[in-house]
């Protein structure tokens, strides 16, 4: 009995919890974040490549290498403002050179800015995923809680108004249950982000070891 009281509790805490609140907002943000990356992304490497033959493209592409580094900068500390998960720089060397060429060559190098690449291009249909999740879980939600007002107009699927009323009670249930959902696609999102947007691998060990209090 004691177990269930437990998991019921856990079950219900999930509403007043304002981590959850912290990842709905970070799932929101996906999708506009992420069409925008995409369309950045995808028209600034077009056109690098596409100029390439009259030298222009060359310029272009280094200046889109270096804004996708920066891009991805922002959206592992927006996951860390939001998701409040830990995430290892994405370089444990500091950039020495001033010049874009040799920043961008340096950039080149990294393996995190091919896989921050991948995870910018990723997040839009990840966000495309996110916001639909969303919206069929409140309209879900939303539409059981509303039940009886939709029985008296004529509108619900119940056939008496009591069941409308266990509908709608059944719908605070489907409420707190759509927030766990959420709560665990922004914890894969987290893990995703923390995989793609920091060193691993040996250098991520040797940042873990320095950190590490004894």
């Amino acid at each position: 009995m004691a177990e269930i009281e437990t998991a019921l509790r856990e079950f219900v805490k999930v509403a007043f919890e304002k981590q959850t609140y912290m990842n709905i907002l970070y799932l929101l943000f996906s999708f506009p974040l992420g069409t925008a990356y995409f369309v950045f992304l995808v028209s600034g490497l077009s056109l690098g490549f596409g100029l390439l033959l009259v030298w222009i493209g060359i310029p272009v592409l280094i200046l889109v290498f270096l804004a996708w580094w920066e891009i991805a900068s922002f959206e592992r500390q927006l996951a860390i403002w939001l998701l409040s998960i830990d995430i290892p720089p994405m370089s444990l060397k500091p950039v020495s050179e001033k010049s874009i060429l040799g920043r961008a060559i340096c950039r080149v190098k990294s393996p995190v800015t091919w896989k921050a690449l991948l995870f910018l291009l990723v997040k839009f249909p990840l966000g495309i995923f996110s916001l639909v999740v969303m919206v069929f879980l409140v309209a879900l939600t939303s539409g059981m809680l509303v039940n009886p007002i939709l029985y008296i107009m004529g509108n619900s699927f119940a056939s008496t108004f009591q069941e409308s009323i266990l509908i709608s009670i059944s719908g605070i249930f489907v409420g707190l249950a759509s927030l766990h959902v959420l709560n665990l696609l922004a914890h894969i999102s987290g893990g995703f982000a923390r995989r793609m947007l920091s060193n691993s691998g040996q250098q991520e060990k040797v940042y873990l070891i320095e950190n590490t209090e004894y």
